[in-house]
């Protein structure tokens, strides 16, 4: 298998597996913090797929994030430009929508980044989208969305379980893909 393939079937793995994590979450359990500063499921599902979405744009150089263009922004009751990263009370305060809007947002940002990784070839992996950023090419960029993403559902997993002691993760997901 090659690196390309590779990478492919990592995220397409950890998408899988976060769904799975996520099916028939109530909007309580969506919300709900172990602590009043911690992350809740919401959250964390938002800033991972805005993540992904931001880092797919800029790595393939592809516009703008489909935050903006799918108007998943309008979904959420945002700008498109908000809210800051570095406004940490500005984040612990983003209204979180529903579970369908969550997996919806998701759903169109894994089906775009496939489909950004299925046109990169070998040569590509070495480029770099931003040349005052060397330590960020296409590879490293792809590890890292392939980490985060992992970490991420590690996270709502664990949140899962501190929910209901009986959580156990679904059945199937930990399968090789075809």
């Amino acid at each position: 298998m090659d690196s390309i393939a590779f990478s492919s079937d990592c995220l397409a793995q950890v998408h899988l597996r976060l769904m799975a994590t996520c099916e028939d979450l109530s909007a309580e359990q969506l919300v709900w913090r172990p602590a009043p500063t911690a992350n809740n499921i919401g959250f964390i599902l938002w800033h991972l797929i805005r993540n992904e979405d931001a880092r797919v744009t800029n790595t393939g150089k592809l516009g703008e994030d489909l935050w903006a263009t799918g108007s998943w922004h309008e979904r959420f009751g945002q700008p498109a430009t908000a809210p800051d990263p570095g406004d940490r009370m500005g984040l612990r305060a983003l209204a979180i929508p529903s579970l369908e809007v969550l997996v919806g947002y998701a759903e169109a940002v894994h089906e775009r980044t496939l489909g950004y990784i299925s046109g990169l070839t070998p040569e590509s992996l070495d480029q770099l989208p931003d040349p005052e950023r060397p330590e960020y090419d296409v590879s490293s960029s792809l590890r890292h969305l392939i980490t985060h993403k992992n970490n991420h559902h590690g996270q709502v997993d664990y949140l899962r379980g501190l929910q209901d002691e009986a959580w156990d993760l679904p059945r199937g997901t930990g399968m090789v893909l075809p």
